[in-house]
């Protein structure tokens, strides 16, 4: 499951860099026929990268939601769960211990 996810994301990735390429060279070619400045140019760039930055953090986080829900789903235990188990366990040993 998680290779398939990565392998989503990788793809997502692969798409956006296209994306961000061929807008690139959109503009490349707008801005030699002189209907953009360079100023222009750059601040649609730098606008299609904030919010490309900001698409990426969205999905990050809805792929996160996503697998919580799914282990959760699943009965898998998460390592936070496996730490808190550890930890209430280590604290009982130390209190049979104590009492022997």
């Amino acid at each position: 499951m998680k290779e398939f996810l990565t392998k989503g994301l990788l793809v997502g990735l692969g798409v956006a860099e296209f994306t961000r390429e061929t807008l690139a060279n959109a503009i490349t070619e707008l801005e030699k026929k002189g209907e953009v400045s360079r100023a222009e140019a750059k601040k649609i760039m730098e606008s299609f990268s904030r919010a490309a930055q900001q698409r990426q953090r969205q999905l990050e986080s809805h792929v996160q939601r996503g697998m919580t829900s799914l282990l959760g789903r699943m009965h898998l235990a998460t390592s936070d769960r496996v730490q808190e188990l550890e930890k209430r366990l280590r604290a009982l040993e130390k209190k049979l211990k104590t009492k022997k």
